[in-house]
């Protein structure tokens, strides 16, 4: 099952452009939040911002031992840098909260937010659904993110910039069985819209960021559906290179980790002056 790129070139691994060794890319100084930090893409997302240069990064997630697991990773790879971990749901406001206290004690107001933790409820088809499951995924998708981005905007630097990984799932034709992810992570994405509307001064971009053979999609794979799997650094990768400054033109976007750089650069004018790679209804205005 396969869908038409919006660049010609359609990566499923990194490649020059995004590496995040390239000093045009680099977070020095920069403090970064990466959600869903102990597991699937969150330990390689934490490794390439290390790579970028940054030097003191958070990590949350529910799980103390695989929090503990990417510090140790992410410091013994780089010695200068300093991992903070934070357990919490981000569902849960008030451990958000506390967890967003923490971090700008520790290590001072957030520069980057990579929104990156998800749930993906069952895949069953909606009148074989369970309710309570079906709706976990609102909860967590939608509530969370809504809870971060609240946390987010207290506790931001000047002019700072949120990246949430979403799923291309949210805005191809649907796919059965797979509703409860879909509906809540599209909500999640116009939830990023609003929040960048009403917040100029911070840039806010969304993501796909590939198929990649994490935990989640061993789950998703019970609906039947077979996709060529992404390299797990693609995603980590395009994440430094998106909230760097080459990519200030695609703030507001929604963007594929698969697609080329410099074709989407190539697009800036015509991006930058038009409501593509937003959500909205096909066919109209």
């Amino acid at each position: 099952m396969g869908f038409p790129p919006y660049t010609e070139t359609f990566h499923n691994s990194p490649y020059s452009g995004i590496d995040p060794s390239r000093p045009e890319l680099s977070t020095a100084g920069k403090v970064i939040v990466v959600t869903g930090g102990g597991s699937g893409i969150g330990p390689r997302i934490t490794q390439a911002f290390a790579t970028a240069g940054a030097t003191k990064i958070a990590i949350l997630g529910r799980t103390i031992s695989s929090l503990e697991k990417t510090k140790k990773e992410v410091e013994a790879a780089h010695t200068n840098v300093t991992v903070h971990t934070s357990v919490a749901d981000i569902s849960d406001e008030s451990a958000i909260s506390k967890a967003f206290e923490g971090i700008e004690k520790a290590l001072g107001k957030i520069d980057i937010l990579v929104s990156n933790a998800g749930y993906l409820p069952d895949i069953k088809p909606i009148a074989e659904c369970d309710i309570d499951e079906w709706f976990r995924g609102m909860t967590v998708n939608v509530k969370g993110n809504l809870i971060l981005s609240k946390a987010f905007l207290k506790h931001a630097a000047e002019n700072p910039i949120l990246l949430h990984v979403s799923t291309g799932g949210s805005h191809v034709p649907p796919m059965p069985a797979y509703s409860a992810y879909a509906v809540s992570k599209m909500a999640a994405a116009k939830l990023m819209e609003y929040l960048a509307s009403e917040n100029p001064q911070a840039r806010v971009h969304v993501i796909h960021p590939g198929v990649i053979p994490t935990d989640m999609y061993k789950k998703s794979s019970e609906g039947g559906y077979e996709f060529e799997f992404d390299d797990i650094e693609l995603p980590a990768s395009f994440a430094v290179w998106i909230v760097s400054p080459e990519a200030e033109f695609l703030r507001g976007k929604f963007v594929w980790s698969n697609w080329d750089i410099e074709e989407l650069k190539a697009k800036k004018e015509h991006l930058v002056s038009t409501n593509d790679l937003t959500l909205g209804l096909l066919g109209w205005p």
